[in-house]
Formats: C-alpha cells, sequence, structure tokens
C-alpha cells in the first residue's frame, strides 16, 4: 500500500515534465507529508485508530487528545487519536449485513434542529462563585414532576418540543416538566440587588399520545444506556418565556473535545429518583473534572464501564463528584468574547445517571455519568418523531 501511494504520487511528477524542478520538490514533499499523516495509527482505552486532526474526526467516532502515538505523527496543531465506533456481529439474512454498526446514523435534520435556537450562551455578568446558582443562570434546567406535583428527577430542555433526561427516571407516575425553576419554596423567584427581575416557573404537560423514548438499548441491571427523551404538549416559546432556553448538545466534534482541565458543570437540587433524601431549596452548581475511565471502572466493578460513560471527580471548588438530580445534565463551559463582554458558552456531555440514590450518598469519589455524546445518533432520529 505504500508502494502504491508512492507511485501515485511519482506519476503526477512525471507528467508534469515541463515544471520547474522546485516545484516538483514540493509536490513530492507534500505527498510525502500526506502519506505519513494518514498512515500513523494510535490506541485508546484498548482499540486501534487513526491520528488526525480534530475537525477531521467524525461525529460518530471518539477521539482523545495527547495521545502518545500521535506525539510522532508529524501532525502539528489539534491532533487526537480518532477511534471508530465498535462493530457487532449479527446473524446474516437476506436483508442484514454480517457486521453493522452498533450506533445508527446522525440525522442531518435532528441536528439543524439542535441547533435552531441559540442554546447555551450565558453572559459572565449573571455568573457567581458561590454554590448556590445565580437566578438564570441554567435557564435549561428542568424537573421531572408527578401527578401530584412531587419532584422525580432533573433533565434538560434541548429542543422546543423534547427534554433529556435518565431512562431510570421515566415512571408510571411522571406527568408534568417544570421550567424555569429556581427556589422550590417560591412561585416566583426575583434577584435580591436592584436589579428588577423576576421570573416565575412554567409546568408543562407530557405529550398524551406520544410516550416518552426510552433508549432502545437500556439497561435496567447496569444502567447501560440510560437516556431518555420526553415530548412536551406544546413548543415552548422562547421568545414569550425568556428565561428558558435550551442547552447545545454535541453537534460538532469541536464540542466534545475536552481537556482533562476543563470544567464540567452539574447542576440540580440534590434530589434522588426515591425522593428519600432532603435536597437544597435552590437550585445548586458544582465543577467537576474528567478522570479515566478505567478508574471508575476499579472503583465501581459491579457496572460493565465503556464509552458511554464518563467517568469524573471533584472539580475547582472541591464540589462532590455525585451531587444533583437523577437525569440532570453535566455541561462542558467555555467562554467567548462577545464585543466587550465575555459570555459562557455551555454544551451538554452528560447527565447524572446509576440512580441518585447510590450516586448522592458518595463524596470526592470519582464517578460514572451517561455519556450524551455516544448517543447522538439516536437523540438526533428521535426528536424528529
Amino acid at each position: 500500500a505504500v508502494f502504491e501511494e508512492y507511485s501515485a504520487c511519482a506519476v503526477v511528477i512525471m507528467t508534469g515534465l515541463n515544471l520547474r524542478l522546485l516545484a516538483v520538490i514540493l509536490l513530492f514533499s507534500c505527498c510525502y507529508n500526506i502519506h505519513s499523516a494518514d498512515a500513523y495509527s494510535c490506541k485508546a482505552n484498548g482499540r486501534f485508530g487513526q491520528c488526525s486532526f480534530s475537525e477531521d474526526c467524525a461525529l460518530s467516532m471518539e477521539m482523545f487528545r495527547y495521545n502518545a502515538d500521535c506525539a510522532n505523527s508529524g501532525l502539528s496543531g489539534d491532533v487526537v487519536c480518532c477511534i471508530r465506533p465498535p462493530y457487532r456481529r449479527r446473524t446474516t439474512t437476506s436483508t442484514t449485513p454480517a457486521i453493522i454498526l452498533e450506533k445508527e446514523t446522525i440525522n442531518p435534520r435532528g441536528l439543524a434542529l439542535l441547533n435552531q435556537h441559540n442554546c447555551g450562551n450565558v453572559e459572565d455578568t449573571r455568573v457567581a462563585n458561590g454554590i448556590d446558582a445565580m437566578l438564570g443562570e441554567f435557564p435549561w434546567i428542568a424537573l421531572l414532576l408527578s401527578s401530584t406535583k412531587n419532584t422525580i428527577c432533573g433533565g434538560s430542555v434541548i429542543t422546543e418540543r423534547f427534554v433529556l433526561t435518565a431512562a431510570h427516571c421515566i415512571q408510571d407516575n411522571l406527568e408534568f416538566v417544570r421550567l424555569g425553576e429556581h427556589d422550590l419554596m417560591t412561585e416566583e423567584d426575583c434577584l435580591s440587588n436592584n436589579i428588577n427581575y423576576c421570573q416565575t416557573f412554567v409546568d408543562f404537560n407530557i405529550d398524551p399520545i406520544q410516550k416518552p423514548f426510552i433508549h432502545p438499548d437500556y439497561n435496567t441491571v447496569n444502567k447501560h444506556k440510560d437516556v431518555a427523551l420526553i415530548k412536551l404538549d406544546k413548543a415552548i416559546n422562547f421568545q414569550v418565556y425568556s428565561h428558558i432556553k435550551p442547552i447545545c448538545l454535541p453537534t460538532s466534534p469541536s464540542d466534545y473535545a475536552m481537556l482533562p482541565t476543563d470544567n464540567l458543570v452539574l447542576a440540580g437540587w440534590g434530589l434522588t429518583e426515591s425522593n428519600d433524601v432532603r435536597g437544597s431549596d435552590v437550585l445548586q452548581k458544582g465543577y467537576l473534572k474528567l478522570e479515566a475511565l478505567d478508574v471508575c471502572q476499579k472503583l465501581h466493578s459491579f457496572y460493565d464501564l465503556d464509552q458511554s460513560k464518563l467517568c469524573v471527580k471533584s472539580g475547582a471548588n472541591r464540589s462532590v463528584s455525585c451531587q444533583g438530580d437523577s437525569g440532570s445534565p453535566i455541561f462542558w463551559e467555555t467562554k467567548y468574547m462577545r464585543g466587550r463582554f465575555t459570555q459562557k458558552h455551555y454544551t451538554q456531555v452528560g447527565l447524572v445517571s446509576l440512580g441518585g440514590k447510590v450516586c448522592g450518598m458518595l463524596t470526592s469519589i470519582p464517578y460514572a455519568y451517561e455519556n450524551i455524546t455516544d448517543s447522538m445518533p439516536w437523540i438526533t432520529n428521535t426528536i424528529l418523531k
């Protein structure tokens, strides 16, 4: 294969005899670099991949930064180890191939729907450093309520009709989704300073025709693919309810090229799906950091962890690594300048999984959460239904 690629380069050179010598040398160098960049393989998490630029690593693949194998690839810039998704075998029939992708295909119409509204943007002026989240800081946070308005789980707004949560949160008595909530003890929440700003929560019914969607690969025992989507009975008018916004999902490789030093944020009231532990009345936030997946696997050997999970640990303000509501989002924080102002941009990359009760009993021990990136093909197809 190497000889064939070099031969192709040589043919281009030979057919351009009227080119100057310098151009020939440059062309040969270009061909050599292309070959050497494309051919360099890498290994991460026990699987083989190819060194490439992050923007060239497709969304359906997994990428790993700072890979030792890619250090000598000859590439410079944002180089990652790009690994293809796993394959699984099925019985061959006349209509089914012998080997198919384990994951669905990313649906471009679903991606367009996710990008339809201005998602995940928050101005720095409304962000505090304390444990309590500021009013309106995370406008995508959702509360799942029973028919008697008791809290069940958390979730996140991702489109005008869909809320993302954990599959284990879908219960028979689930009936309402509350948005725009901040303090559970007050109906209207207002800023405590001189700014005249108040907001009131809005309760939405769940679509009476369409039951919540649970990931088809969800396992009730080990919580594999603990992801679900709830369709609301009507669309959220983001102009009327300006205090409610959708969170961004990882729709491109740059949206999930996280580093161990990056901040992950977890927001919620500290509730559990069994509601047997008293949480906070005011929305809380905590900072988390990524940890190697095998660390979580050793600590929690009962679960068979794979790339559908994220391993995280305590972050900057020593927040416990496992707090928040079952189904509540974990999002990646980035900053950018907009004119003279700094804005924070948030992309959801995970959600609280493996059962809120077990999760809430831990302190600073790294724990596994659901990896939203791994479920993006299913999400982008389901939100079109």
